[in-house]
């Protein structure tokens, strides 16, 4: 039997050096991002920061907006697997850890471009349109994390309005962060969620 050839050590095939370069581009795009604006983050300003050639930026990413779009689903993939490693590292399932976790993800500096964008869509139909498809997708998945973490809560019919209360308080809290700095109130308010998700746990389970 004809033996077959290997790939010399070292050398990337073509879809890991397009996994790489598509990955360089959307960092790149988030950095943009917080530190430009949307107005502010060229095309050009990314691909000068990722290293790579507007041909190849075209080619990955036809518009800004699908670019923007896809950063935006990166960002929240990267955020979704930390949360879950986070949590499979408490070995416990419960309210308040859970509502902590959550809370570090929106502490992070690259949720300024979600806060950034998501004002952004207001006014740009395009964008708009993108951005909701990837939103949607991002919150079924936390949705589904929360359904598998706490089943009871789940089967009460109250966790989906609770988690929902949960994330737009978040993003007002994360939203005053990043534009008026460090929330003066914001352990009080974490309290308050906690104490929110506890209590309606204990209510399933008294």
């Amino acid at each position: 039997m004809e033996a077959v050839a290997e790939r010399p050590r070292g050398r990337r095939t073509q879809a890991e050096r397009r996994a790489e370069t598509r990955a360089r581009l959307l960092d790149a795009t988030l950095d943009c991002v917080v530190e430009c604006g949307y107005g502010g983050a060229t095309t050009t300003m990314v691909s000068e920061r990722a290293g790579v050639s507007r041909g190849a930026q075209l080619h990955h990413f036809p518009n800004r907006a699908a670019l923007v779009a896809a950063a935006l689903e990166h960002l929240f993939e990267r955020l979704r697997l930390e949360y879950q490693g986070a949590f499979t590292e408490l070995g416990t399932a419960s309210p308040a850890a859970a509502v902590d976790l959550l809370w570090s993800m929106f502490e992070q500096p690259h949720f300024a471009a979600v806060l950034e964008l998501d004002i952004a869509a207001r006014t740009d139909p395009e964008l708009r349109r993108l951005l909701l498809d990837v939103s949607e997708r991002h919150q079924q998945h936390v949705f589904r994390l929360a359904q598998r973490y706490f089943p009871a809560l789940a089967q009460s019919g109250r966790l989906d309005d609770l988690l929902q209360v949960i994330l737009d308080a978040m993003t007002g809290m994360a939203m005053t962060n990043f534009v008026m700095g460090r929330l003066p109130e914001r352990e009080r308010r974490l309290a308050t969620l906690r104490r929110l998700a506890e209590r309606a746990l204990d209510a399933k389970e008294s």
